[in-house]
């Protein structure tokens, strides 16, 4: 449930373009004027909350995990998600994930279960509006809106250390925590300890080129969702753990390559790369060996 970009949208158009435009010239305009709902995509086999999933991914209580529900209203919508806790909340590491675009929040709760056990650490997963039981409709600036809440509510509103939140972003998710993490890292109140980018994107623009080489006018046809985390990434301080894949089929490993490349500001700089790692599933390669990575990071910051 990584970074999927919907092609059935081909037909729909094509059929909703007046007549007399060519037929790539319709594709072009519905996919610029559709940029958002083919980008962003919340409902999974007709699944758009997390109730609605088979009972062992509908909440934490389904596996045991002590939790409490996040509400968070800004932006005239509310944000729904999950702060899994661990039984000594203000003793242990914070872990902020900002996930990827497709499904919801449910559907990650085998990767959260791991992450809880494994980290011994607390977890907030917060829907992006249009996601699962959050209101609103998913956008560039919408999404990096309900990022800025996020953090702002971890930091005042939940009982935990506050001087070591961390923030891990997958695929699309890498995007809003690079963003995240460049808007609070001279924070004086907000103080993010470090980040981990996974499977992430240069630009929505260069994934689209990659996928689809010959179509080279990407940039028009995303203008609103262009997610440039090769420029914002640039200005991050904070130290970054890069989790890549070296078989990722949609977001091939020259992204993070050239991430890294472009983290010129970062102090402190680690990759942990999964040669034979996949988009969605390079966590399960080696189960161990990936949440020891992290947990050598986090200790590694904390030293």
């Amino acid at each position: 449930m990584q970074l999927k970009i919907s092609v059935n949208f081909v037909e729909l158009y094509l059929n909703q373009t007046p007549c007399g435009i060519g037929p790539l010239a319709a594709l072009l305009f519905g996919v610029k004027m559709f940029q958002e709902k083919i980008l962003y995509v919340p409902n999974i086999d007709g699944q758009q909350t997390s109730k609605q999933n088979p009972p062992n991914y509908r909440s934490p209580a389904s596996r045991n995990l002590k939790y409490q529900p996040i509400s968070i209203k800004h932006d005239s919508i509310e944000l729904k998600g999950w702060f899994i806790q661990q039984e000594q909340s203000t003793q242990v590491p914070t872990l902020i994930f900002f996930h990827e675009n497709a499904g919801n929040l449910g559907y990650r709760l085998d990767y959260f279960e791991k992450y809880y056990y494994n980290l011994k650490c607390n977890v907030v997963a917060v829907a992006y509006r249009g996601y699962d039981e959050s209101t609103g409709s998913p956008n560039q600036i919408g999404i990096q809106k309900d990022a800025i809440a996020i953090v702002r509510y971890v930091f005042s509103s939940l009982e935990i250390d506050k001087n070591n939140v961390f923030i891990h972003g997958r695929s699309l998710g890498g995007a809003v925590a690079i963003y995240a993490a460049n808007y609070f890292q001279d924070s004086k109140k907000e103080k993010i300890k470090a980040v981990i980018l996974e499977n992430t994107f240069t630009s929505i623009n260069d994934v689209v080129n990659d996928l689809v080489p010959n179509l080279r006018v990407s940039n028009l046809l995303f203008s609103r969702n262009q997610w440039r985390s090769c420029d914002t990434i640039k200005n991050i301080k904070l130290p970054i753990l890069f989790i890549s894949s070296g078989q990722d089929e949609l977001v091939s490993y020259n992204h993070m390559k050239t991430l890294i490349q472009k983290s010129e500001n970062c102090q402190i700089k680690h990759e942990y790369h999964i040669a034979e790692g996949d988009h969605n599933g390079n966590w399960m390669k080696d189960e161990g060996a990936y949440f020891q990575n992290i947990q050598k990071f986090f200790q590694s910051i904390t030293n």
